[in-house]
């Protein structure tokens, strides 16, 4: 130890560290991604490209310089953490091509998801993220670090840092902005919209990915806008009238994780895996498309009046849910999950609600898989405990989150071979085979809930928070929404409901606009569920509190949706 830290200190000062750190970060674990990147680009892709390497060595150079400035404990401290994040950022942009953003990281970061944030977590990434860390991390602990505080710090180096500190920036953003106008203006001869060049740089390469990300996670986490005090409820501001036959209905939504609709068969995908979704006479399978690309942030967008979730990258709620409005409305409401998104859970203001843990410690499931169909029992019991109706039922499932082949029973291993381990060396093929696995049991799932409900006065909602990419480019989700590839936002939408519900002539008439959404294939979009879900239970508004250009159930509205 004491040879290898002087080899270092004979060799290695504060300053060829620094630079060490940042071509290491800037440019060697980002070769991957500027090779992807030179290949997405529509513009002077070589320019491009190296504007967007000079533009990563710089920031991390300004990074180090400015952290040089708290002294030499401090400095290898903090590089060390950007170091080791930056690494593990890595394995996941690298080996799974996954777009670091803010609902990546709020979902790693939160401990309520620390059951699926560990899914992905095998050995590879572990040793992956030891092996890379060290080789910044050695010359950095062991290489001679002269006293770096502004006390220790002469005037003449001082100055100097300070140059260093403006010439890094400077050459960080410069370049940036040149290449941003310069693409803006081509965009603009080509009739092309595009998201902000510096913008789209900052979110593809680590660290800036997960570093702006890490911040507005930190800004999301103490925002007050959160608060249920603060946000706006439209139960307080608007009238909601119900239909006369609202007493004895039940309301089920079910929350689907990962689904995208082109891989289903009722959906035209060519893989027959909805067999019981496609016999289905009362089911409308719609066009979704999904508010954002992550569980947080889609939960944030998907449940509140267009407008209600800021559209800022963190998704900030302004506005109330439509379960609690439904609460409101005099509904009782159990949910029940697979997932732990406490947060969003608490605001749905259920009269109670299980999570996986509490769900699967029940005497009743010692023993069995911890899977969506545990949702089911739980189901049965909130409807006896609510014989009458005026019942609202949220489920919120695992569906097809990865890992894809832990989603479902051997028994729905229809397809093969499939991808079994997050450490195997899956094939594009294998990993599909296990995705189109899962939504085969994922149409196993709901005909259970639907079975609960034929004899009853009862609706059906189910919509996916997201979509997945799986492709040898690709793979996952949580891509920024401003630049996220379509697979991830084209989810399924569907409604199902009871022949008792559709012996009103009411809710009939609204169910035949859905079918013939279906049928013309119109877009459904999350930001349309609330208005759309009082709609379709009959309620009417006087005074706004139902956008019927929203509703999808609105007769007049058929064409507008």
């Amino acid at each position: 130890m004491y040879k290898l830290r002087a080899l270092f200190q004979q060799k290695l000062s504060q300053q060829k560290v620094s630079l060490f750190i940042a071509l290491y970060l800037g440019i060697l674990l980002n070769i991957p991604i500027f090779y992807r990147r030179y290949h997405q680009l529509h513009y002077n892709n070589g320019l491009s490209l190296l504007v967007e390497m000079v533009a990563a060595f710089a920031l991390v150079y300004f990074l180090t310089v400015l952290v040089s400035f708290t002294g030499k404990t401090v400095f290898r401290l903090l590089l060390s953490i950007v170091i080791v994040s930056s690494v593990a950022a890595g394995y996941y942009m690298i080996v799974f091509n996954v777009d670091i953003g803010y609902g990546i990281l709020a979902s790693a970061l939160a401990f309520d998801s620390l059951d699926l944030s560990k899914e992905s977590v095998g050995n590879h990434f572990i040793i992956w993220t030891i092996l890379l860390s060290l080789i910044p991390l050695i010359p950095l602990w062991f290489s001679k670090m002269p006293g770096a505080s502004l006390r220790e710090t002469t005037l003449r180096k001082l100055g100097l840092k300070l140059l260093l500190l403006v010439v890094s920036g400077l050459a960080c953003w410069v370049p940036l902005k040149l290449m941003g106008d310069a693409q803006e203006a081509h965009d603009k001869v080509s009739n092309r919209m595009m998201a902000s060049y510096g913008g789209v740089v900052a979110g593809t390469y680590s660290p800036s990915n997960w570093l702006s990300a890490l911040g507005l996670f930190i800004y999301s986490s103490y925002s007050q806008a959160e608060d249920n005090k603060n946000l706006f409820d439209p139960a307080k501001h608007f009238t909601y009238v119900p239909p006369k036959d609202i007493n004895d209905l039940y309301v089920v939504f079910v929350i689907g994780e990962s689904a995208r609709r082109d891989h289903m068969g009722l959906y035209g995908y060519g893989r027959d895996n909805t067999p019981n979704l496609d016999k289905e006479k009362n089911l409308a399978a719609l066009q979704g498309y999904s508010c954002d690309t992550s569980t947080k942030l889609s939960l944030r967008c998907m449940f509140v009046r267009m407008g209600g979730a800021a559209d800022n990258p963190e998704r900030t709620l302004k506005e109330a849910n439509i379960f609690s409005v439904l609460k409101s409305q005099g509904f009782s409401s159990d949910l029940f999950s697979m997932q732990s998104e406490a947060w969003f859970y608490n605001k749905t203001k259920a009269d109670e609600y299980s999570l996986r843990e509490s769900i699967a410690s029940e005497k009743r499931n010692a023993g069995k898989p911890v899977d969506d169909m545990l949702l089911i029992d739980e189901m049965k019991d909130s409807m006896a405990r609510h014989p009458q109706g005026k019942h609202l039922i949220i489920l919120h499932t695992k569906g097809s989150h990865y890992l894809y082949s832990e989603r479902y029973p051997r028994s729905f291993a229809r397809y093969q071979p499939e991808c079994m381990g997050i450490d195997d060396a899956c094939s594009t093929e294998e990993m599909m085979n296990a995705y189109d696995n899962s939504l085969l049991y994922t149409d196993y799932f709901l005909e259970q809930v639907f079975n609960q409900m034929r004899d009853k006065n009862a609706i059906v909602i189910y919509a996916s928070d997201h979509g997945e990419s799986i492709s040898k480019n690709m793979h996952f989700h949580g891509t920024p929404r401003d630049h996220a590839p379509i697979e991830q936002r084209s989810v399924p939408i569907m409604v199902w409901a009871s022949d008792k519900f559709l012996a009103d002539d009411q809710n009939r008439q609204g169910f035949q606009q859905l079918q013939l959404m279906a049928k013309n294939k119109t877009p459904a979009y999350h930001e349309k569920l609330f208005d759309s879900i009082l709609g379709c239970l009959g309620y009417t508004s006087p005074n706004g509190g139902i956008v019927e250009q929203h509703n999808w159930c609105h007769v007049q509205a058929a064409g507008s949706h």
